[in-house]
């Protein structure tokens, strides 16, 4: 009988299950136990009848989670114990009850789609404010807070929001190659050591958004190699070799993952270092023609932004899409520990 118990441990009823999954409601499933007691139907029948739940989910459902789930955790003696965890236990009588089992869960879901038009729909916000304010700076009477604004939302600014959105992306990225890094570690893959580089350098480029590590050494390199032109932001000459030194490097793992994270993975790349690099040159040259205080420098500063953001978003939305399809998914679980020992004086 569901709900017995067997040692320490409680069988999860299949109405939780179900509530679990988001497929029925607490209230759908109170409903049928109701029904279920007065007709003596199985639980699974009276879903179906109600045309809440599909038949062929229900079996599924049965065959494989519920019953290699309960045959999994039947009561061993070395199952942890003392942490307190809220499960639906359906009672002899047929009605829901919440006990306690093991340890509490955080569930957070995401989306590759939604994440990607999420961060998508930030990044367009973004680019259109810092092009209306820099509009506002250039052409528009001073009004209240108008310099502010725009240097809060200025795309080429540092320590503003769109820097902080930047940074935070990027870091965000590092953290979702980290994950799988550790889960290829756990089955030994040999590409394991790719997905590590590749969060070290995100983390660099995390903090060099942060902080424009690059920025720093523009003039120094411009001046010992006396760059004007397209090379007048002589940084791009270090970019360019490390991009292909890291291109060059990372062909083999390229060609070894699956085509639609490969395909993802170099549109991304190519977008940011389009981007980062390529714009970079036409606005050095532009630069030094002109100046860069006006709002056509604006413009292809904010272009070159929004490549670089763009790229960062498929590249999060092929690492999310991986996660998803190729490694099925992944559970993360995390555990707060408690004092093992309490603190004197305390009752």
């Amino acid at each position: 009988m569901i709900g017995r118990i067997e040692g320490q441990s409680r069988a999860k009823p299949l109405g939780a299950y179900l509530v679990e999954a988001g497929i029925i409601t607490p209230e759908q499933l109170e409903t049928a136990l109701k029904k279920q007691s007065q007709s003596g139907k199985r639980l699974g029948t009276i879903l179906a009848d109600c045309g809440w739940v599909k038949q062929q989910t229900i079996e599924y459902l049965i065959a494989e989670i519920v019953v290699p789930h309960q045959t999994t955790t039947q009561f061993s003696p070395l199952q942890p114990t003392g942490r307190t965890n809220l499960t639906l236990v359906e009672q002899p009588n047929n009605s829901p009850q919440l006990t306690s089992s093991s340890t509490s869960t955080l569930k957070f879901f995401l989306s590759p789609e939604k994440t990607a038009r999420f961060l998508f729909f930030i990044v367009s916000g973004l680019i259109l404010c810092s092009l209306f304010f820099q509009f506002c700076v250039y052409f528009l009477p001073d009004y209240p807070l108008r310099d502010t604004l725009a240097s809060l939302f200025n795309i080429d600014g540092e320590q503003n929001i769109p820097t902080m959105y930047s940074w935070s992306a990027l870091m965000f990225c590092a953290v979702l190659l980290a994950i799988i890094g550790q889960a290829k570690k756990v089955v030994g893959d040999r590409h394991v050591i790719y997905w590590r580089v590749l969060t070290v350098i995100f983390v660099y480029l995390s903090l060099d958004e942060a902080t424009s590590i690059h920025e720093q050494f523009a003039e120094p390199l411009r001046a010992s190699l006396n760059t004007s032109g397209f090379l007048y932001y002589a940084w791009v000459i270090p970019g360019v070799i490390f991009v292909l030194a890291v291109f060059l490097g990372f062909l083999k793992f390229l060609l070894a993952l699956p085509p639609k994270t490969k395909h993802l993975f170099l549109t991304a790349g190519a977008i940011f270092v389009g981007g980062a690099i390529g714009l970079e040159l036409v606005s050095g040259a532009y630069a030094e023609l002109y100046t860069q205080h006006n709002f056509t420098t604006s413009i292809l500063n904010s272009i070159e932004e929004f490549m670089e953001m763009t790229g960062i978003v498929i590249f999060i939305y092929a690492l999310l899409s991986y996660i998803s399809l190729d490694l099925k998914g992944l559970n993360l679980n995390i555990k707060i520990a408690g004092s093992k020992k309490p603190r004197q004086g305390a009752y």
